[in-house]
């Protein structure tokens, strides 16, 4: 890990200044970035926190975009998972289970938000579905794994609850992959005749 990173960030949210700046670095910000360019803005969208949310969101989107081109680089697993840590460390989780829990937890519902609205269309097929559903499974287990670092605090009927839930989702995808097995494998028989 490079020793120039801050590996345990503080509690204090990064300022709408700041974000801007951050996004004019990764070219994804053409304004002014001045005080009268934000409030006119946070003014137009009906809040500051909204605003703020949509910069910090379209923040993530270019990091993102970024971290992807990163990863297709030609490095290592070893160094590829060092820094998969990394983006842990930077984000404060890497060395508390709980806290990472969590963080998988809200990285998984950013996905299935996007899965859930792209299975809406029938077009698309089972296995879009299929993937939406594994993507509540998987959270609904992430949640019932973060409970379990602090069983004191853990409800009973909570994580009864979010289990129940995890095994139906992940029995519907397992379903959807099925419907899409079969399809393949009659669109094979129908062909090899």
């Amino acid at each position: 890990m490079t020793k120039r990173i801050n590996q345990q960030p503080d509690d204090t949210s990064a300022t709408i200044t700041q974000l801007a700046a951050a996004m004019t670095a990764l070219g994804h910000y053409n304004g002014t970035n001045s005080d009268a360019e934000h409030a006119q803005e946070a003014a137009r969208l009906g809040s500051e926190p909204y605003y703020r949310l949509l910069l910090v969101n379209a923040l993530l989107g270019g990091v993102e975009v970024e971290a992807m081109i990163a990863d297709s680089a030609s490095v290592s697993e070893a160094h590829l998972r060092a820094a998969h840590q990394q983006a842990l460390s930077a984000a404060g989780t890497a060395d508390d289970p709980a806290k990472l829990l969590g963080f998988l937890r809200w990285r998984t519902l950013r996905i299935a938000g996007p899965l859930r609205d792209i299975a809406q269309d029938e077009a698309t097929g089972p296995v879009p579905l299929a993937a939406a559903h594994a993507a509540e499974g998987l959270q609904r287990l992430l949640a019932v794994s973060a409970a379990g670092q602090e069983p004191a605090s853990a409800a009973p009927q909570t994580l009864t609850t979010d289990l129940q839930t995890a095994r139906d989702a992940l029995t519907t995808a397992v379903t959807n992959i099925d419907i899409m097995l079969r399809l393949l494998q009659h669109a094979e028989d129908t062909f090899s005749c």
